[in-house]
């Protein structure tokens, strides 16, 4: 699949234009020379709005409405977590098979979210070379989790 960037690349036989595998990498107008007489104009494509709120763009990415590609995946699942933590901790705990004790343990790190992003991956084999810990695979596990109702019903706005 091509963008307008790769197409007019293509057509032009040259490669003037910035092409990547992914939306908003072209941000300003641009004129390229296709035939003697013939110019093509390379246009910013349609992007997501800016949000007013921050919190409005998190739940957004946090429901898929916001595609992955374009976001940092790990963040965007540690956020969750971060969120979910507070109300819905029970069924964080239950989907990942995590003891209170356990958890509690993790709270007492000045960084207990990741914390538990590890534990998570440890209990689900997210694991890479090393022993160490795939935080992409951690974070899709979370992300697919929530998305498909696994975490239970939650609710991330509020009245």
């Amino acid at each position: 699949m091509y963008g307008k960037s790769s197409f007019i690349n293509r057509i032009s036989k040259k490669s003037s234009l910035e092409v990547a595998n992914r939306p908003g990498v072209t941000r300003q107008n641009q004129w390229i020379r296709i035939g003697k007489n013939q110019e093509l104009l390379d246009t910013p494509g349609v992007l997501w709005p800016k949000f007013e709120s921050e919190e409005v763009s998190l739940n957004l990415a946090f429901t898929g409405t916001i595609k992955d590609d374009i976001l940092e995946l790990t963040e965007i699942a540690y956020e969750l977590l971060k969120k979910l933590v507070v109300n819905y901790r029970k069924n964080i705990l239950e989907r990942y098979k995590i003891a209170e004790e356990e958890f509690q343990e993790i709270e007492q790190n000045a960084n207990s979210i990741y914390e538990l992003m590890k534990l998570i991956g440890k209990k689900r084999g997210a694991i890479i070379s090393g022993g160490r810990i795939d935080d992409e695979k951690v974070s899709r596990i979370v992300l697919d989790d929530f998305r498909n109702g696994r975490l239970g019903k939650i609710t991330l706005e509020e009245i």
